[in-house]
């Protein structure tokens, strides 16, 4: 059998505890989009928020590196848990138990860090002569 979950979105809110037995946990909300075109042909954005549970370990690194705004990638295990009181007794609220994090590099920083990168490049093509060449 596999439960398995792999998400990829931003990071709308981030909260750190500790736990009864000393351990932590850091809960991520996470948004994914999808786009579509509705019946009348108009666009649409629809986002779905997902609950992240990071513990031990994972929790420490989401801690200190997951920042709101941030994009990551998430796999983990589906969780679920029935509502015993309240408005919403009777429902499930559904969950992801992180089991690996990792960072995307955002459009921005993938700009700002190709741009020096290039320059580079170019600096180092230059520095020779062509009576160099070897052909």
């Amino acid at each position: 059998m596999i439960n398995e979950a792999i998400l990829v979105g931003h990071v709308g809110n981030k909260d750190t505890k500790t736990l009864k037995n000393g351990g932590e946990i850091t809960v991520i909300s996470l948004a994914t989009s999808t786009k579509y075109k509705d019946s009348s042909g108009e666009k649409q954005v629809r986002t779905t928020w997902h609950n992240i549970n990071c513990f031990s370990k994972l929790a420490e690194i989401a801690a200190k590196y997951v920042h709101v705004g941030d994009q990551i990638y998430v796999r983990g295990e589906i969780n679920n848990k029935k509502v015993e009181t309240g408005e919403r007794a009777g429902q499930y609220i559904y969950s992801v138990t992180a089991q690996d994090i990792k960072f995307m590099q955002s459009a921005k920083k993938k700009d700002s860090e190709s741009k020096p990168s290039q320059e580079k490049k170019r600096a180092t093509y230059n520095d020779f002569e062509d009576s160099e060449i070897p052909f």
